[in-house]
């Protein structure tokens, strides 16, 4: 799992109103919001990255829930226009080829 954190971290585009408009466009509704400390790990307390997993679904089964937020959301789009030093958000690039 730790190579999986790792890669989702180096696999990232940058985060703002642009890249919101474009998930969009692609038809993607949500994204997962992923905290990662500075050694990769999942933490939600003190995270030093945000990363934004882009859906189009959310999951059904209970526990694959996490902390979502609708890609048109105000909160992203607030995010995404203020200069963000920390934590830093950005996007993955996974899904969203």
């Amino acid at each position: 799992m730790r190579k999986g954190i790792a890669e989702a971290r180096s696999a990232t585009i940058e985060f703002n109103k642009k890249a919101l408009d474009q998930l969009q466009s692609k038809g993607y509704k949500f994204v997962q919001v992923k905290g990662l400390t500075v050694d990769k790990h999942y933490d939600y307390v003190e995270p030093h990255f945000l990363v934004l997993v882009p859906m189009k679904e959310l999951p059904t089964d209970p526990l694959k829930r996490d902390i979502y937020e609708p890609i048109g959301s105000d909160l992203l789009y607030q995010w995404a226009s203020e200069k963000n030093e920390y934590p830093e958000i950005v996007i993955a690039n996974n899904l969203y080829n």
